[in-house]
């Protein structure tokens, strides 16, 4: 593959793929609208949300103060780029890091969880970082997970967190902890941490995480370790060609003991087939792998619409080994739904961190006037079981907290599972 398309790849990937999407306006002027037509566009939004938005029952938005959000100062409101920031900022109220309005403004939080660093919680009065990846770039600068959150840009954390709010639910402080931390476009942002009795002051440039992020890198890596197969898709299941790349990385490994597959770097989330493709590869017969709920139609019509998924064999030999799942707060979207496909067709063991809890299936909708792209849950998503998708949890779940060394503890467990049944069947 030329280098001028696996670039155009990457950026594809960070600006259109959910999540990571959201590309911004470009610099400059934006199309300009009048007041009527943005009162329309409005309009159009909220009839939206109150047909199509699958998790109105769990949000407990509370209507007249999201109504009088969206109906601040619309008289100056003048651009396409003015009603964005406008109908983004409102759409806090859903605490919802599943949807957004795109393209996004310039100084607009940047996705998450694609360009959060660390995963911190809202705890017993207190923020902790409870996750960060492996390596990654907050390890880098000096984070560590069991530190304590003090300050945000100079801001006492829960003063941050209030201000933030926008919906002023309790059940939404988390996730605005992470908004907060993931930051905007070229932020150089301060966070005081607690760590071990002292005070520090450490920087998240986003500037620099951006451009990890959308910077040149294969489709995916793998390698032996032992006698096992590990393979790693680099945030790229929303590219058809993980395919046939995954098809030569089975091969390669065709005589592995076993296989881990690491789903941790899919922030971005991807598309079905290529997750039906990766999927097929580990059964022999047809198996579903999610449910979906339609809810739009049992709301206009009090019939409820719900079915399975399903994947097909695919490929000359299925890969019949023990298959070992790696999830964190990085498995996104796409990544969460093979996640619970491989666990719910009994066909992986799942080894990490609860997952980016990333509601439903998207879809997107164009507002009439300013053309805007409303990107919403309407179908919400479940294990085979029934377990919401965003509810699942992992087989054997890691805690990263006091993980001082940022020691890859997922991989290890992995690993020490598959000796185990190794053990067993000798």
């Amino acid at each position: 593959m030329p280098r001028n398309a696996k670039v155009h790849i990457a950026n594809t990937l960070f600006c259109s793929a959910m999540m990571v999407s959201g590309c911004s306006f470009a610099q400059g002027s934006t199309p300009t609208l009048s007041t009527q037509q943005v009162n329309e566009d409005i309009r159009e939004f909220t009839e939206l949300l109150k047909q199509r938005y699958a998790y109105l029952d769990k949000k407990n938005v509370h209507q007249a103060s999201f109504d009088a959000c969206l109906q601040k100062q619309v008289s100056q409101i003048k651009t396409v780029n003015a009603l964005s920031g406008h109908l983004n900022h409102c759409f806090e109220f859903f605490y919802d890091q599943h949807s957004e309005i795109r393209p996004r403004p310039r100084d607009y939080y940047l996705p998450m969880p694609t360009a959060l660093t660390m995963w911190a919680e809202v705890k017993s009065e207190t923020a902790v970082i409870t996750s960060i990846p492996h390596n990654g770039y907050a390890f880098r600068v000096g984070f560590r997970a069991g530190m304590t959150i003090e300050k945000i840009n100079g801001k006492a954390v829960f003063d941050a967190i209030k201000a933030a709010n926008v919906s002023g639910q309790q059940n939404a402080q988390t996730w605005v902890l992470n908004r907060l931390l993931t930051g905007t476009r070229n932020q150089t942002m301060t966070v005081t941490v607690k760590w071990q009795g002292q005070l520090q002051t450490l920087t998240i440039d986003t500037k620099q995480v951006v451009d990890e992020i959308i910077k040149e890198k294969p489709i995916l890596t793998s390698e032996w370790i032992g006698d096992i197969a590990y393979i790693r898709p680099e945030n790229s299941l929303g590219n058809n060609a993980l395919i046939p790349a995954f098809d030569e990385a089975l091969a390669k490994y065709k005589e592995a003991s076993a296989l881990i597959l690491d789903l941790r770097n899919t922030p971005s989330g991807g598309n079905s087939d290529v997750a039906r493709g990766i999927m097929s590869r580990f059964i022999s017969e047809r198996f579903p792998y999610q449910e979906h709920e339609l809810v739009a139609v049992e709301r206009e019509f009090g019939v409820k619409r719900r079915w399975q998924e399903f994947v097909y064999p695919r490929g000359d030999k299925t890969f019949t080994k023990p298959l070992v799942v790696l999830s964190n707060r990085w498995t996104g979207s796409m990544g969460e739904g093979m996640t619970i496909g491989l666990h719910g067709m009994q066909r992986a063991t799942v080894i990490g961190t609860p997952m980016a809890q990333l509601l439903g299936a998207i879809s997107g909708h164009t507002l009439t006037h300013s053309q805007l792209n409303v990107v919403i849950p309407v179908e919400k998503l479940f294990h085979i079981n029934g377990t919401p998708r965003e509810a699942f949890l992992p087989d054997i779940v890691i805690d990263h907290v006091d993980n001082i060394e940022n020691e890859d503890l997922a991989l290890k467990a992995g690993l020490r599972h598959l000796s185990k049944l190794a053990s067993k069947t000798n």
